[in-house]
């Protein structure tokens, strides 16, 4: 984004007032008190905080003399949406700034829409940004941008960055990296930027390549935008683009998780699916992906594979990249009906995964058929034998991806976007050709319904950006992205419409993200970081991914590769999915069923209020836990990790958003089995010890107040 400031000519740059406004209670409905106390939100919502070049003139410079026209009406949830259009008389060019406001929230979505609606070409529109905001912060403290690693399959995935913003800071956050052309890097789209007493959250909507700059200008001053990295391209007639959604927290209070929580209440509020009402949470899934893997371990080894892995150290899994991908390829109708057959209670979700099509995992995508080789009755015989057992089935899918040789690249290669050197993993399908959308969308229903899919989970396994950029003409610079986000949820939305109760698992965070388009539509990740779908369980890493994406994500899981309290307790979440056959004699069935037992009595809370309780790091010498509080149940639960190096037997842990003065019912467990029930006070549990006496080792605190 930085590139287009040479482009720029003096922009309109509104100055607000040094913020004010008491504290919100983080327990109330949406999470926040009256906006008459976020000037900032107030502006967006007046629609001042957009901004364009059109023609090699700046917006502001000529937007006051277009003709305006504003709408609103209401939406569901006590929604309110404005509109502001404007309308170029020479040209035809249409602006149209959508924004909308959620009941009891400080907080505003705006999304920009550009239409011509003229007769000829128009005049070239670049460095189209749906928020360009400049302000005061308040205050004489820090200002500190807070955001997040992308998940690029390392323990690193998902950690904290904490930036001071003085004069002369420029930051610029994006979906991705490049470096020449491999993918290296990213970040999430999610942001706080916080001052003394308060701080503005934001969230994009965009499965591209969007981009968030911070500049401090000098004092106070700040500068925001956020949008697509790249647009410098005519429109032709009739034709019309959208750019990123953004949405914007203001918050205040004593400390950034007050506006965190008011974000979390807002996505669940009105982000999340719902199917017949109700949230959409994961589920407890089990494959076999692991299995073959896991076998020939032994087999080499002579030992309980779970114990060979658990001694790995990060990175040393590559030893068995190519047991994990034998193990997706060796499945079959006769092993997969004998797995789910026998598949023991607690299970609610059979899961195949990569490796049923023609052509095998990973070369050959694109021919989205049943292998006839491997399963000469189709995969309905799977759906069914997982109905039958009362468990829902979940199939792999990588529609983006098109391998050479695949029915879709023989037969539509017309299809497929290429790059220069773009290797053997192949070309990117087009969702933005609507003759192939339409093909897609109506293939994958048919799937969906011959065979009984009720979670159709979409991976994704190559960066899209080069094959985007290499489609662009010099004066239509960003239109292919455009097209192919828009194609990408319009799938989603037709496989949305034509089957109601799906549930859509957007599997890889590293290429797709959890923006808020897709949040709406998905049940998250099922398998939130690569790091875990080798088959090689890190604890370090998923409880890096626990804690940090709670503060931004509410419903996401990840795969569990142990079933030990410690490992598998860093790994769950709303739910939790493994690739082992847990009737393999090296599984201990009773611990797994204790586990899977513990996480089902612990989802109620999930949907609440997050904490967490420690500093969030991979340092293997450190501690690590987190709490979760539901206020309208007043219980809640926290788990500690005293991780492998730790010297520190004990330490105080101070719970959250408790009743000093109410007496709580508490059990504390090690293991899983509880131990005895104790009354403890909200004082106590604000200043509670927390003793682990194993390294590693973790410790379950569940509460709830009495008389409730």
């Amino acid at each position: 984004m930085r590139n287009f400031l040479s482009s720029l000519l003096a922009l309109f740059i509104v100055i607000f007032p040094a913020l004010c406004g008491g504290s919100p209670s983080p327990n109330n409905d949406a999470g926040g008190s009256s906006r008459t106390s976020a000037p900032l939100v107030e502006e967006i919502a007046d629609g001042k905080a957009f901004s364009f070049v059109y023609d090699g003139k700046s917006s502001p410079d000529f937007l006051a003399h277009w003709k305006k026209s504003e709408a609103s009406k209401s939406l569901g949830g006590g929604r309110e949406l404005r509109t502001l259009t404007y309308r170029d008389p020479a040209t035809g060019i249409e602006v149209t700034n959508e924004v909308t406001s959620f009941p009891g929230v400080q907080a505003v979505e705006c999304i920009l829409h550009v239409r011509n609606s003229g007769t000829r070409d128009s005049p070239i529109l670049e460095n189209i940004l749906p928020l360009d905001l400049q302000f005061n912060a308040p205050g004489t403290g820090k200002i500190v941008m807070h955001y997040v690693r992308g998940s690029m399959g390392t323990v690193e995935d998902y950690l904290p960055v904490d930036e001071e913003v003085v004069r002369g800071t420029e930051l610029n956050l994006a979906h991705y990296v490049l470096k020449g052309s491999n993918h290296v890097n990213g970040q999430l789209p999610f942001f706080n930027l916080e001052w003394p007493g308060g701080g503005l959250i934001g969230a994009i909507g965009w499965s591209g390549q969007w981009s968030v700059e911070v500049n401090g200008q000098g004092g106070r001053v700040v500068r925001l935008r956020a949008g697509q990295q790249k647009t410098h391209l005519k429109l032709h007639p009739g034709e019309s683009i959208r750019t990123p959604r953004i949405l914007l927290l203001q918050w205040q209070g004593a400390d950034r998780f007050v506006g965190h929580n008011q974000l979390r209440k807002l996505l669940l509020a009105h982000y999340v699916p719902r199917i017949n009402g109700q949230t959409v949470l994961p589920p407890v899934g089990n494959s076999n992906a692991f299995v073959y893997e896991y076998d020939a371990i032994a087999k080499k080894t002579g030992q309980n594979p779970l114990d060979v892995v658990s001694q790995l150290k990060p990175g040393e899994e590559k030893n068995f990249a190519g047991l994990a991908d034998d193990a997706l390829n060796w499945v079959n109708e006769a092993n997969q009906l004998d797995f789910i057959r026998g598949m023991p209670p607690g299970m609610e979700l059979y899961w195949l995964d990569a490796g049923w099509f023609p052509g095998e995992w990973p070369f050959g995508v694109g021919s989205w058929d049943a292998d006839p080789k491997k399963f000469p009755h189709g995969l309905k015989p799977l759906g069914d034998a997982a109905h039958k057992k009362g468990l829902k089935f979940l199939l792999w899918f990588e529609p983006g991806r098109v391998g050479a040789g695949s029915l879709i690249a023989t037969q539509h290669p017309d299809w497929v976007l290429h790059r220069p050197e773009e290797g053997r993993l192949g070309g990117l399908f087009n969702f933005g050709d609507p003759a192939a959308l339409q093909w897609m969308t109506e293939t994958l229903s048919t799937r969906i319904d011959e065979w009984g899919i009720d979670i159709y989970r979409q991976d994704s396994n190559m960066c899209p950006l080069l094959f985007w950029q290499a489609a662009d003409a010099p004066d239509r610079q960003g239109i292919t992205e455009i097209r192919w986000v828009e194609g990408l949820y319009g799938l989603w939305d037709g496989l949305l419409r034509n089957h109601p109760k799906l549930m859509i698992d957007n599997a890889n965070w590293r290429i797709t993200g959890p923006d808020i388009e897709v949040m709406s539509r998905s049940v998250g990740s099922l398998t939130r970081s690569e790091t875990e779908c080798g088959g090689i369980p890190h604890p370090t890493a998923t409880q890096i991914q626990t804690e940090e994406l709670s503060l931004w994500v509410p419903i996401a899981m990840g795969a569990v590769n142990g079933f030990d309290p410690y490992t598998f307790r860093s790994a769950a979440s709303n739910g939790v999915g493994t690739g082992l056959d847990l009737r393999a004699p090296y599984v201990p069935l009773a611990q797994a069923q204790a586990g899977i037992e513990e996480l089902k009595s612990l989802r109620p809370y999930w949907l609440g209020d997050y904490y967490p309780l420690t500093d969030i790091s991979p340092d293997e010498h450190a501690w690590a836990g987190w709490q979760f509080y539901r206020p309208d149940l007043k219980a809640g639960f926290a788990v500690f990790f005293r991780r492998p190096l730790s010297q520190q037997s004990a330490r105080e842990a101070t719970l959250q958003g408790l009743d000093a003065k109410a007496n709580y019912e508490v059990t504390l467990a090690q293991n899983y089995e509880a131990g005895k029930k104790q009354t403890m006070s909200g004082e106590q549990l604000m200043h509670l010890r927390v003793d682990i006496d194993t390294k590693p080792g973790s410790l379950l605190v569940k509460y709830k107040q009495a008389g409730h």
